[in-house]
């Protein structure tokens, strides 16, 4: 068929004769499974999918998957069965009372006598934001349309989780670091009290934070999503405060292995990926040597980074703490010097170079010899000799070692400092802040100006320069500047620093960036010597990497991360509101020196202030499935079916991810139950809109078990409350061993909502779970089994 705007797009329809020819079909992320259809024909035809299917597998061919059965106390549904089926059977009201009453309350008749088990245990999640039709008004890109945030955390939320949301990719933040740090993970440790545990997950994937915590660009905090609702939350500031802490605390973090691996490595270069890469090898048990060529180890972060920005004393500590570890280093080693690439292939197990990128890059300009390059210079400065460059200065280049040299010559007491850049503040690869420091500090920035040539002598140089305009992009995606006919000019100065670029002494080698593999044999590279200068966090995601790489080359297997966290994001109304960003001041410029900090930092308020902004996101959409809450009381059990083979898994493991857990070239095929004891009382209830057919605002599922008037079992489980049921188990453990009276169910009900955590305009929803908890205690038929009068 052609497809319209408001009409379903073309796709293929297969029908299924067998579970492994279904299974075989849907492991295509193209396709689509339909059985009673009357959830993906809706969703297919307001187009609210992330990616359109092009083939629908239809299952209802296959016969075998419709029936009910009971066998040894145990009931089997195939997941074909139709909602009306389990309703009317028979099986299921004697003994299974509770399946029915859920199976009746969806919908109406004549969609109850299309709908399946199978399709209402793993329908998609109710959300009008997900739901809202494509072509009513356009796309709405929500977390789960492969957009970056939760509409429904800060705009109508009414009908949403009152018991927090669930995460199913990276965050904004995450995916932004180079690091791939869970951001929002520490962030809520510290909002729970636990810094030492926030410290400790930061630790984990960025052994450096004190470092970057002080110079990283914060890649994240510009996708932070809080910052299209007020302003980004000072994510860098509470790494730099986790960091300090680290370092305050060496031996609980940086901890020696707990044995010995036999395996000698070599590492070349103290440089953040160096560093980092010691670090992670020397905890997997193995012999670590490092080798730098200059006095002290740090690389760049002690040499080149300027001391307001990093003090050489954090980065000394760093390495402290490294070399307790039992980390060697051997220090003024010349590689290729000194010691040879071939000598230490030979006595080590493993060698990794991360020699950093150093060497000036050519600008490529005649007379560009008599210039200083900006490296050395920023060297010289922090070795405390620094070159004398005068008193009229000029710094060609747009990066951040060009504004650190223009800075610390401005420090120095140089009178007049001019960068000068070919293109426009938009195009400058330095951070913004930085840029916004030098400007404050009066260095001077000609844009849209390309050097063209230098001549004359030390102390008294003439820089010749032309004037440009933008043209088409280039290779790097920014536009190629071009020099404007007869606008040349000379400028004097009494030295010109070049700050173009740096690259790596390791041209010739050829090095796969991805896993820092070179084509010799045990020989890895990474950090700037493989991508040429990066930021630290680059580095630090290079060394690990390094560190991963040279252990699957030892032929030790990579340890796993247990799978994702499927525990319910926590959210509350105190962060979900308008609040100020925390501003962090730098030191007035008339007090700013080569040697101090500019920049204070959060202290512990404003750290806990801080994380109490971050939106923790992820999605905030409800599990509506009648079935899947009463599934969830009863323990029941999916039988799950792929090509030649099948699985059993718990329900509620089941439904802890979105949608639920199956993987592409899965079916579900049966439920299994076991039967409730005869003197059981189940009860399914809900609150919704419309009597007839609105999906549940709330839902309770319950069985009390009864005997002699105490409650010796009880499960309850809440539905329409968050992204999947929970389980009331607070209240459950206040039953059991007590009689159902009023007391009793009011203090039961108040512990299922107990650990609830409202949106803005859904806080009802608590209301009604507690009342609908207190109705299933209070049922006539458990009052009649504790000998009292129905409520």
């Amino acid at each position: 068929m052609e497809a319209t705007e408001d009409r379903m797009k073309p796709f293929n329809h297969i029908d299924a004769r067998t579970i492994d020819e279904a299974a075989e079909l849907l492991k295509s992320d193209k396709a689509k499974l339909i059985a009673g259809g009357t959830d993906l024909l809706g969703i297919l035809k307001d187009q609210i999918l992330p990616e359109y299917p092009d083939t629908i597998v239809n299952i209802k061919t296959i016969s075998e998957l419709g029936y009910i059965r009971e066998t040894d106390g145990l009931l089997r549904i195939g997941a074909l069965t139709k909602l009306t089926d389990i309703s009317e059977s028979q099986i299921i009201k004697e003994s299974y009372k509770i399946l029915g009453e859920a199976a009746k309350s969806v919908a109406t008749p004549s969609i109850r006598r299309m709908a399946t088990l199978g399709g209402n245990l793993c329908q998609d999640v109710r959300c009008w934001y997900y739901r809202y039709p494509h072509q009513t008004g356009g796309r709405i890109e929500c977390y789960l349309k492969n957009g970056d945030g939760c509409y429904a955390l800060t705009r109508e939320n009414q009908y949403h989780s009152i018991f927090g949301g669930l995460r199913d990719k990276d965050t904004p933040c995450k995916a932004a670091c180079p690091g791939s740090i869970d951001i929002a993970s520490h962030m809520g440790l510290i909002r729970d009290g636990k810094i030492e545990e926030a410290a400790a997950l930061l630790f984990e994937k960025n052994p450096l934070p004190a470092i970057t915590g002080r110079v990283c660009p914060h890649f994240c905090e510009q996708e932070c999503n809080r910052g299209d609702f007020d302003e980004p939350v000072s994510i860098r500031d509470i790494e730099k405060f986790l960091g300090d802490y680290i370092l305050e605390h060496p031996g609980t973090f940086f901890r020696k292995p707990e044995h010995n691996s036999g395996r000698r490595i070599a590492i070349v270069g103290s440089g953040p990926a160096g560093l980092v890469a010691a670090y992670r090898l020397r905890l997997a048990g193995h012999h670590v040597t490092v080798f730098e060529r200059m006095a002290e180890a740090g690389g760049t972060l002690n040499y080149v980074i300027p001391a307001y920005r990093l003090p050489k004393s954090v980065v000394q500590d760093c390495v402290r703490a490294i070399q307790s570890m039992g980390v060697e280093f051997k220090l003024n080693v010349n590689f290729g010097k000194d010691v040879k690439l071939s000598v230490l292939r030979k006595e080590y197990d493993a060698v990794f170079l991360a020699t950093g990128a150093l060497d000036p890059v050519s600008i490529g300009i005649p007379g560009e010899g008599l210039a200083l390059p900006g490296v050395s210079f920023l060297i010289s400065v922090k070795q405390g000799n620094p070159t004398d460059v005068g008193t009229r200065v000029a710094v060609i280049g747009g990066g951040n070692t060009a504004i650190d040299a223009a800075r610390t010559a401005k420090r120095l007491g140089v009178k007049e400092v001019t960068i000068i850049y070919r293109r426009t503040r938009n195009e400058m690869p330095a951070s913004p802040e930085e840029i916004d420091g030098a400007l404050e500090e009066g260095v001077k920035i000609e844009y849209l100006t390309s050097p063209k040539k230098i001549s004359g002598n030390a102390g008294k140089l003439q820089l010749q320069c032309t004037k440009m305009s933008l043209g088409e992009p280039d290779v790097s995606g920014r536009r190629q500047p071009m020099p404007l006919k007869g606008s040349e000019f000379t400028e004097s100065y009494t030295a010109i620093i070049s700050a173009t670029g740096q690259q790596s002494e390791l041209l010739n080698v050829k090095i796969d960036t991805q896993t820092t593999r070179t084509q010799r044999k045990g020989v890895f590279a990474g950090g700037d010597a493989a991508t040429g200068p990066a930021t630290v966090i680059e580095a630090i995601a290079s060394g690990s990497q390094a560190a991963r790489s040279i252990e699957s080359y030892l032929g030790n297997a990579e340890a796993g991360n247990g799978g994702k966290d499927q525990s319910l994001l926590r959210f509350n109304n105190d962060y979900l509101k308008k609040t100020e960003r925390i501003s962090t001041s730098d030191m007035p410029v008339s007090k700013r020196s080569l040697d101090t900090e500019d920049r204070t930092y959060l202290v512990p308020g404003g750290v806990e202030h801080e994380a109490n902004r971050c939106f923790n996101c992820g999605c905030v959409s409800v599990n509506a499935s009648d079935l899947a809450t009463v599934l969830s009381v009863m323990d029941a059990k999916v039988i799950i079916a792929g090509v030649g083979k099948a699985r059993e898994v718990p329900v509620n493991e089941f439904l802890e991810a979105f949608r639920n857990n199956l993987e592409p070239g899965e079916i579900v095929t049966e439920i299994q139950v076991k039967r409730p004891l005869a003197n059981s009382v189940q009860k399914y209830d809900k609150f919704r809109l419309r009597e007839s057919i609105d999906f549940a605002v709330v839902s309770v599922a319950s069985i009390l078990t009864v005997e002699r008037g105490i409650c010796r079992e009880a499960r309850i489980s809440l539905g329409a409350v968050a992204p999947r049921p929970i389980r009331a188990v607070k209240a459950e453990q206040l039953l059991i061993g007590h009689r159902l009276d009023e007391k009793q169910a009011d203090a039961a009900a108040a512990a299922a909502v107990e650990d609830a955590l409202p949106l803005e305009k859904n806080s009802y929803k608590v209301s009604i779970a507690r009342e609908l908890v207190q109705r299933a205690i209070l049922t006539p038929e458990a009052s009649a089994k504790r000998g009292n009068n129905a409520r």
